[in-house]
């Protein structure tokens, strides 16, 4: 509770409460994953105070790191466990809301691409849950 009143401190700068526009990106520093739709939703348009924020954390649900890794593996077309870098790419950068270029370049050094270019699915959802 003490890391989330701490991300809650850190985005509330003026103590009128978290900015709509900086909803977001207050969900996923505390550890969370809402699509910008549901950010929207959230926030009504207007500041978030500390009992909402708090309230909104324990609401939105993290992914388990077994869900995930079965995401990734509807990509694996061999059954083999591994994604080629490029496919990763283009998965991480057009579904969903998509990560910028800075991202998928940090994303693409930490999950260790094998010499022709094939990512072990498992290790780069363990890189995704220990931050990259």
């Amino acid at each position: 509770m003490a890391e989330l009143e701490a991300v809650f401190e850190l985005f509330d700068k003026d103590g009128s409460g978290i900015a709509p526009g900086d909803l977001g990106t207050a969900l996923r520093t505390a550890g969370k994953m809402p699509s910008d739709e549901d950010v929207a939703e959230m926030s009504g348009g207007g500041a978030v105070d500390k009992a909402k924020f708090l309230e909104l954390c324990g609401k939105e649900e993290t992914p388990k790191q077994s869900e995930v890794l079965t995401a990734f593996e509807v990509f694996d077309q061999q059954g083999g466990g591994y994604i080629s870098l490029n496919e990763l790419k283009h998965v991480m950068k057009n579904l969903g809301e998509g990560l910028d270029d800075s991202l998928l370049e940090k994303m693409s050094q930490a999950c260790a691409p094998d010499s022709e270019g094939q990512v072990n699915i498992r290790h780069f959802v363990d890189v995704l849950f220990k931050g990259f």
